[in-house]
């Protein structure tokens, strides 16, 4: 596994990659400098959490026949037989449809699919397990661990760092419709513009479609990945028009439709609405 290195100000940035479950996997620290025993370091935790999410996609890809989804799904594995990680995520999923009022759905197609909660559970689980504990020692500044857009990110309280989040414009990934400057929480994002319809409307029955007051994106900040991923798949679902979420949801975000609709909201409040334009 490589290390890639880049100067940031007084500090430097290790970054290393992990491809699990098809998705990129990036951890990024920031250190006051770089040296071979800071490395080691480094790589010893990117190989925990490469063994983590091997772990995590063994126990629910869709995909692969021996997964413990795929034989629960079939009915050939009962709940109680299952690992404490796939009753953790069943419990959470009951949890996530409580607290939307439905808007999250751990159904999709007729099948207990509770992929949606999965990432953003793991990635939270990866980063306060294996690199947060790691800004206990002066030399480490800063850390995160980014999936698929969705990251978990700390910072000592001794330093002055701050992470930049963007949050990129679904119809052109080259443009930041917001940024926020944080030292430690959590951002999701979910939405159609990249992936089509796999997310499931529970009130319809039926896979969201890009129609122009459904949402194209949604982004939520919060303190932790596993609250605002989850929020952020049940936004993705509403139209432009709903609005009964606001007064559930703690934190903030942006949401956009496909009719060009961008709102942002802190603390239950639109503060934004507006269109984006494109050239």
């Amino acid at each position: 596994m490589r290390i890639y290195k880049k100067n940031i100000g007084h500090y430097v940035m290790l970054s290393f990659e992990i491809n699990e479950m098809n998705i990129p996997f990036t951890g990024q620290i920031v250190v006051k400098e770089d040296n071979p025993v800071v490395r080691e370091v480094i790589l010893e935790r990117a190989e925990k959490i490469d063994r983590w999410l091997q772990l995590v996609n063994q126990i629910f890809s869709p995909y692969r026949r021996d997964s413990e989804l795929v034989s629960f799904q079939n009915q050939s594995l009962r709940l109680a037989s299952t690992s404490k990680f796939f009753q953790e995520i069943f419990v959470l999923s009951a949890w996530a449809s409580d607290i939307t009022s439905g808007l999250f759905s751990a159904a999709f197609a007729g099948k207990y699919d509770p992929t949606g909660i999965v990432k953003g559970w793991a990635i939270q689980k990866a980063e306060k397990t294996y690199l947060e504990s790691l800004l206990s020692d002066p030399t480490f500044v800063a850390v995160n661990l980014n999936g698929g857009g969705d990251m978990q990110f700390s910072t000592s309280p001794n330093t002055d760092w701050r992470w930049q989040i963007g949050i990129v414009d679904p119809f052109d990934s080259k443009k930041v419709v917001n940024h926020f400057s944080m030292k430690k929480g959590a951002v999701a994002t979910s939405g159609t513009s990249r992936r089509g319809a796999h997310l499931f409307d529970s009130a319809t029955k039926q896979a969201v479609l890009g129609r122009d007051s459904n949402i194209i994106s949604a982004s939520i900040i919060g303190s932790e990945l596993i609250y605002v991923d989850i929020w952020a798949t049940a936004i993705a679902t509403t139209t432009v028009h709903d609005h009964d979420w606001l007064k559930s949801l703690s934190g903030s975000g942006l949401r956009i439709s496909y009719n060009g609709t961008a709102e942002r909201w802190i603390d239950h409040q639109l503060i934004d609405q507006r269109n984006l334009t494109h050239a």
